[in-house]
């Protein structure tokens, strides 16, 4: 029993605060040869010990001579983790990978990545098969910095055809969505009942207007 509940209680402290660094203690054949090394970085969700476990066989195999892990989640802005492998890495040097989506939350932050990277003649391998290697440095650099560059313009694209259709949808005097539109005699109806002691439902009751808007009401008139 005391066994059962011990595994419990380090399971429980590890789906919080487990970090795993790998280092291999002899060079592989392959890397005595050679000043570059090869660093790895797996990542897993809470509770996928596993998952996590496999990424790093893998990465062992693959002959990463340092490997860092951690169990986050992908929308996480920060990984502390992937931060100290890159910051591990020198000019010659690659960091692997089993894919993508294990350190990237999205296109526009794995083609960063690889900028900065590239710029640096670091390569950067998955086990999927994708790489940006620092061999082909020039066309590699250019080729990312053309897609970045892209991927910021379908960005500031979208937010300008946003601004124009609000601006168009103002002047024409429409909705401009998300919050319902309502007279300011009804606004000041609303904030009058409220201040004589009526509940949200009375209001709503007597005005037909939606809660949620009643409560937007009477926090904009508390503002003002």
């Amino acid at each position: 029993m005391f066994f059962y509940l011990f595994n419990d209680t380090v399971k429980n402290i590890c789906n919080k605060t487990l970090t795993f660094k790998f280092k291999r203690k002899r060079l592989l054949l392959s890397e005595k040869n050679k000043n570059s090394k090869a660093i790895g970085y797996a990542r897993a969700t809470h509770n996928e010990y596993e998952y996590l476990e496999e990424q790093i066989k893998f990465l062992k195999e693959e002959g990463c001579s340092l490997i860092f892990s951690e169990f986050i989640s992908l929308d996480e802005e920060i990984k502390p983790q992937l931060n100290k492998a890159i910051n591990c890495l020198s000019k010659g040097d690659q960091l692997i990978i089993t894919q993508l989506d294990r350190a990237f939350k999205n296109k526009k932050e794995c083609l960063r990545t690889i900028n900065k990277l590239i710029n640096k003649d670091i390569k950067l391998r998955t086990l999927t098969g994708f790489s940006a290697a620092s061999e082909s440095y020039k066309a590699n650099s250019s080729i990312f910095t053309i897609l970045y560059e892209l991927n910021k313009l379908e960005e500031k694209s979208l937010s300008e055809r946003k601004k124009e259709q609000l601006l168009r949808r103002k002047l024409s005097g429409n909705n401009l969505g998300g919050r319902p539109k309502i007279s300011p005699l009804k606004e000041s109806l609303v904030i009058r009942l409220r201040n004589e002691g009526y509940s949200y439902r009375s209001i709503r009751s007597q005005t037909g207007i939606a809660l949620s808007t009643i409560r937007r009401v009477i926090l904009e008139g508390e503002l003002k």
